[in-house]
């Protein structure tokens, strides 16, 4: 053999095991791709798992301070709603009308009125003041005055009816459009007195009369 065939094939072993060394090169960086790229899902997994127990901590919380508001809210509006319960009976006992204890009007009071067209005025005793045509409770057997002391320029009387709209005991007065001192009727409370009335007007000037 001689010197130059030698060359040649040593020349042609070198290329091989360079070939070859490509090749195994080659062969490691695709294995380290594919575990590279595992560890890259990993890390996406944690990041979804982390995102999750965020949200969900978030939103529980946000739901328990949504329950707390409205439990506070329900509770005072309960109690405001109370207060204008309490407040509205309160009044309701203010209002009773009337001079005695039971509402009724103390016997040997007079009942004065001012005549309106459209309705009766009260002007004494206090619990019927400004009131328009006020129910006037009495005690049965007691002793009472009723009359006008003034007027709107129309022409006005007094009269006691019964239910059935007739004039108890001649207790009525002429029809006038001054009064001059009043206009007064003196009677005793009794069980048939049914209505005050002006006769004239006598659909708008009408009050009722209860007798205990």
């Amino acid at each position: 053999m001689d010197r130059r065939t030698a060359s040649s094939r040593r020349r042609t072993l070198e290329r091989i095991g360079a070939a070859m060394g490509v090749v195994w090169l080659a062969g490691c960086s695709d294995g380290g791709g594919p575990e590279d790229d595992g560890d890259g899902g990993d890390t996406g997994d944690d990041g979804i798992e982390t995102g999750d127990g965020a949200d969900n901590e978030t939103d529980d919380g946000v739901g328990d301070d949504d329950n707390e508001t409205d439990g506070a809210g329900n509770e005072t509006a309960d109690n405001e709603t109370a207060g204008n319960e309490t407040n509205g009976n309160e009044t309701d006992g203010n209002e009773s009308t009337g001079g005695g204890a039971s509402g009724a009007i103390e016997p040997d009071t007079s009942i004065e009125f001012s005549a309106q067209t459209t309705a009766w005025v009260g002007i004494a005793p206090d619990a019927i003041a400004d009131q328009d045509n006020p129910e006037l409770t009495l005690h049965g057997g007691e002793s009472y005055e009723i009359g006008w002391t003034e007027g709107d320029g129309a022409g006005h009387n007094i009269e006691i009816w019964d239910s059935n709209g007739e004039v108890i005991d001649d207790l009525s007065t002429e029809v006038v459009s001054d009064p001059g001192d009043g206009q007064w009727l003196q009677f005793e409370a009794s069980d048939e007195m049914a209505n005050y009335v002006c006769q004239p007007h006598q659909t708008t000037m009408i009050g009722d009369i209860s007798v205990e």
